[in-house]
């Protein structure tokens, strides 16, 4: 039984270990810290301290725009494939986040070379968290006259 219940804590753990805890209390208490220690902190910190009410209300570093959310859940469930993609400046990955943000057929070529232009902006070390790479995306596209209709909240 003690087995059963040691596996369960260490799937358990180990789930929440490789889910970035985003943005929220957690997010802002293990910010700038890798590995596998503070992920688990986060996102047990976030669980306990209700990310979700941080999302909602914009408080704790979360942003409130649906589309921001939206690509974070993208970046978050896809990351070596879109950095792979901003990397590269296009890919499937890519286009889903043009598409997750509301970016317009005009502006996606701006969109993707800004991210291409400023991938180690972005991603500046191998294990960069989701919740560094979309404040990174979208400290970038507020600065962009044209893009920063598409992170406004």
């Amino acid at each position: 039984m003690k087995n059963l219940i040691a596996g369960a804590i260490l799937l358990g753990a180990s789930s929440i270990a490789f889910a970035q805890p985003g943005c929220g209390v957690g997010s802002m208490i293990w910010k700038g810290q890798s590995g596998v220690v503070p992920h688990v902190l986060g996102a047990t910190t976030n669980g306990i301290a209700s990310q979700t009410v941080s999302m909602t209300l914009g408080l704790a570093g979360c942003n409130t725009n649906e589309n921001v959310q939206s690509m974070a859940m993208l970046i978050d469930a896809r990351g070596p494939a879109v950095a792979a993609d901003i990397s590269r400046g296009e890919g499937e990955n890519l286009n889903a986040m043009a598409a997750a943000l509301g970016v317009t057929p005009v502006d996606k070529k701006a969109f993707f070379e800004l991210l291409q232009n400023n991938f180690s902006v972005i991603f500046p070390h191998q294990d960069t968290a989701t919740g560094e790479a979309v404040d990174a995306i979208v400290a970038l596209l507020e600065q962009n006259d044209a893009l920063s209709k598409y992170v406004a909240a």
